[in-house]
C-alpha cells in the first residue's frame, strides 16, 4: 500500500485531511511529533507527522508504488515515506478499513450466540476464594470419535482438546460419523461448528451518553499499547472527543506512556476523577494499573474500583501469546469482576490463533477486541469469527 505523510499543526487538521485525501477507509500508521527547529521554537508549537493509507484491494505484498509527493494546500502531502514491510499479517492488514466503528453481525442462519443471553445480570461481583491455579500441560491425544480427522488438526491450531473434541462430538451429532470424504469439506464444517460458538459483546451505553471504558487485565498484557491504538483510531480517523483519566489502584499507574501519546493527539488525561468525568467526551476512557490474578488484595481493590464506576464496559485485556494453561487461568482469575468482553493482544507473536477459542468456547465472557503487534496505531480492530478462522486455518 501507498502511504501518505500529512504535517499538519493539530488532531483535527490531520482528520479532515485524511478524510478529504484518502477517504473513509484510511487508516493511520503513526503518529509522532515534529518539533520546531532553530529559533522557532520560541513561538511555535510542535507540528505532527501522521502516516496514513489506503489498505490495497490487491493485497499489500504488491511492490509499493514509486515515491510521489503531492501538493496539498500548503502541506506536503510525501508518499515516499518508508513503506512497512510486509509480514505473515499482510491478509489482516489488508481488512483494517475495518477499524471504523462497525456494526456487530446478526445472527445470519442463526450460527452466532448472544452473549446478553448467555452472561446474564448478576448482581454480585464475587471473587473467587483462593488464587487460580495453573493447570497442567499434558501432551496426550485422544481418541476422537467417527472418522473425521480434524481433531488433531484443531489442536495444532492452537484449540485445547476439551473443545477440539466438543467440535468433533458435535460434527458426529449432526452430519454423521463418517463425515465427507475431502478434509476441505470436513474443516468447513468443523469452522461452521466453531462459528456457532461466537457470541456478540453485548453494548452498554445508553443512547444518548457518553460511552465510557474501563480497561483491565494483568501486567504485561498489552493493555496501554491497545488503549493508544484504540485512542488514535477514535481520535484521527472518526474525529472523537475523548477523555481519559489515568487512575491508581493498589498500586501507582506508571503509564506515563498513555500520557506521551494522548498528548500527541490532544486528548487530556487526568489521574483523578472529577465531579462531570462521565461527560467529560463522547467516549471515556479508564486506564487501571495491571493486576495479577493471585494477588488477592489487589483484585478485591480492584472490585472496589470498578463497583464505583459502573455502569461502564468493561474490557479484560489478556496477552494470548502465553501458552493456554497459564491464559485462562488468568480469564478465570478476573472473572469474578465480570467484563463485559476480552482484548486479544500479542497476536504477532502467536501463529497459533485458534488459541482464542479456547477463550470463546471456555467462558461466558465473548471477545470483542484484536491487537497485532506493538506499533501504534497498528493494527487493532473489533473481533470477527470470519477473520480469526481464515486467518487459523490459512495455511
Amino acid at each position: 500500500m501507498m502511504v501518505h505523510t500529512f504535517i499538519v499543526d493539530s488532531a483535527a487538521e490531520a482528520v479532515g485531511l485524511i478524510r478529504s485525501k484518502l477517504g473513509p477507509d484510511a487508516v493511520v500508521l503513526n503518529v509522532r511529533k515534529l518539533p520546531a527547529e532553530g529559533m522557532s521554537k520560541l513561538w511555535r508549537k510542535p507540528r505532527l507527522e501522521v502516516l496514513a493509507a489506503v489498505p490495497s484491494e490487491q493485497g499489500e505484498e504488491a511492490a509499493p508504488p514509486a515515491p510521489q509527493a503531492v501538493a496539498l494546500g500548503g502541506l506536503t502531502e510525501a508518499s515516499s515515506a518508508p513503506v512497512p514491510p510486509a509480514d505473515p499479517l499482510s491478509e489482516l492488514r489488508r481488512e483494517m478499513s475495518e477499524i471504523r466503528a462497525e456494526v456487530l453481525r446478526s445472527r445470519d442462519s442463526g450460527l452466532v450466540r448472544d452473549a446478553s443471553a448467555v452472561m446474564g445480570t448478576a448482581s454480585s461481583l464475587e471473587l473467587m476464594p483462593e488464587p487460580v491455579p495453573i493447570e497442567p500441560f499434558v501432551p496426550r491425544t485422544l481418541a476422537y470419535p467417527g472418522d473425521w480427522q480434524v481433531g488433531p488438526i484443531l489442536e495444532a491450531t492452537g484449540l485445547q482438546p476439551r473443545y477440539a473434541m466438543k467440535v468433533v462430538e458435535r460434527l458426529c451429532e449432526d452430519y454423521g460419523e463418517a463425515g465427507p470424504e475431502a478434509l476441505k469439506e470436513r474443516l468447513g464444517l468443523a469452522m461452521k461448528v466453531l462459528k456457532g460458538e461466537w457470541m456478540i459483546p453485548p453494548s452498554l451505553a445508553p443512547n444518548g451518553t457518553s460511552e465510557t471504558h474501563v480497561l483491565i487485565g494483568p501486567a504485561g498484557s498489552g493493555k496501554t499499547t491497545a488503549l493508544c491504538k484504540w485512542l488514535a483510531q477514535l481520535v484521527l480517523v472518526e474525529g472523537r472527543s475523548v477523555a481519559i483519566f489515568r487512575l491508581d489502584g493498589e498500586t501507582a499507574n506508571t503509564g506515563e506512556f498513555l500520557s506521551v501519546h494522548a498528548e500527541v493527539l490532544g486528548v487530556p488525561v487526568q489521574r483523578s476523577l472529577t465531579s462531570d468525568w462521565r461527560s467529560a467526551a463522547d467516549v471515556v476512557f479508564i486506564d487501571l494499573p495491571g493486576v495479577s490474578h493471585a494477588d488477592r488484595a489487589s483484585m478485591i481493590k480492584l472490585r472496589d474500583q470498578l463497583q464505583g464506576l459502573r455502569p461502564a464496559q468493561i474490557h479484560l485485556v489478556l496477552n494470548v501469546a502465553y501458552e493456554s494453561p497459564l491464559f485462562m487461568a488468568q480469564f478465570r482469575g478476573f472473572s469474578g469482576l465480570q467484563p463485559n468482553d476480552w482484548i486479544a493482544t500479542h497476536l504477532d507473536e502467536e501463529p497459533r490463533w485458534g488459541k482464542l477459542w479456547n477463550g470463546v468456547m471456555g467462558t461466558n465472557c465473548p471477545l470483542g477486541w484484536m491487537g497485532v503487534g506493538q506499533n501504534i496505531p497498528g493494527v487493532f480492530h473489533r473481533a470477527d469469527p470470519d477473520r480469526l478462522l481464515s486467518r487459523q486455518f490459512n495455511r
